[in-house]
């Protein structure tokens, strides 16, 4: 039954072609006769224990073989278990307790960096080639990978933890944050100014959490997050939060966006 599963194409420099582990070979033969519900029903389990576990690359090879059958609702489907995979394999950026939020600004900046790179690839690999061939040979080692070449482009900020009161209870960055959730790269907010995203930004801003949205139609207003001149309004002065809750909130907003985009969810 393995022998019907494609085999990769990409080689390695040594001239060896990549291939999956007789592991997955044998999941995807499995899965395949069991058929595309199956897949789903046991692609949620993370437990790596439990009988029904599926490997990560089991997941990828059913991810790109949307590919082929062209079906965008198995695509769907599938994407959101495949990066849940990915940030199981990616370091905490955040613990949170009852009270308090503890955040890692290296390190939740390096997830970003990480996850929108994964995203970008995905989306690249859709258009067919040979690309993402390892992430179904060793998905672990290719994220780390890809760690590795974030840590690279972060690597003179200093890592470090704050220890913060959670904002009302609600979850979000409360005051005196300022640099708890790292500084994101200008060109991040390219988005923003390029007529050529409006109308997909606009739907993304829409679907949106509501304190997130607030701030991205803010933004896009051209009002600052903050003022020393109590007679020009700023995003904080509106909402009544700390400038870097705004900030942390704007950061976030972009990330999802960018993600939505990248995956088409935005046309």
């Amino acid at each position: 039954m393995a022998s019907t599963i494609p085999p990769l194409t990409k080689i390695y420099p040594d001239g060896r072609p990549y291939h999956r582990m007789d592991v997955v070979e044998e999941e995807i033969a499995a899965l395949s006769e069991k058929g595309f519900e199956e897949v789903l029903r046991r692609g949620v389990i993370t437990a790596r224990g439990n009988p029904d576990f599926v490997r990560p690359e089991t997941l990828m090879h059913f991810l790109r073989a949307t590919r082929r059958d062209n079906s965008d609702r198995r695509f769907e489907a599938l994407y959101p278990l495949v990066l849940r995979r990915l940030l199981l394999a990616l370091p905490r950026g955040e613990r949170r307790t009852e009270k308090r939020t503890e955040i890692d600004a290296f390190t939740a900046d390096l997830i970003d960096v990480v996850r929108t790179r994964f995203v970008g690839l995905v989306t690249l690999d859709r258009t067919g080639g040979d690309g993402m061939d390892f992430y179904e040979v060793h998905f672990d080692e290719a994220i780390a990978g890809l760690r590795m070449k974030a840590w690279n482009k972060l690597n003179k900020k200093a890592s470090k933890t704050d220890s913060l009161e959670a904002d009302d209870g609600s979850g979000e960055l409360p005051e005196h944050v300022e640099q708890a959730a790292g500084s994101y790269q200008e060109d991040e907010e390219d988005i923003l100014s390029d007529p050529s995203y409006r109308e997909r930004v606009m739907r993304g801003i829409d679907r949106l959490k509501p304190e997130q949205k607030e701030v991205m139609l803010m933004s896009l207003a051209n009002i600052p997050t903050e003022s020393s001149d109590p007679t020009v309004p700023s995003i904080s002065g509106l909402l009544g939060c700390d400038p870097s809750t705004v900030r942390y909130r704007r950061r976030r907003s972009i990330v999802r966006i960018q993600a939505m985009l990248a995956t088409g969810e935005l046309g």
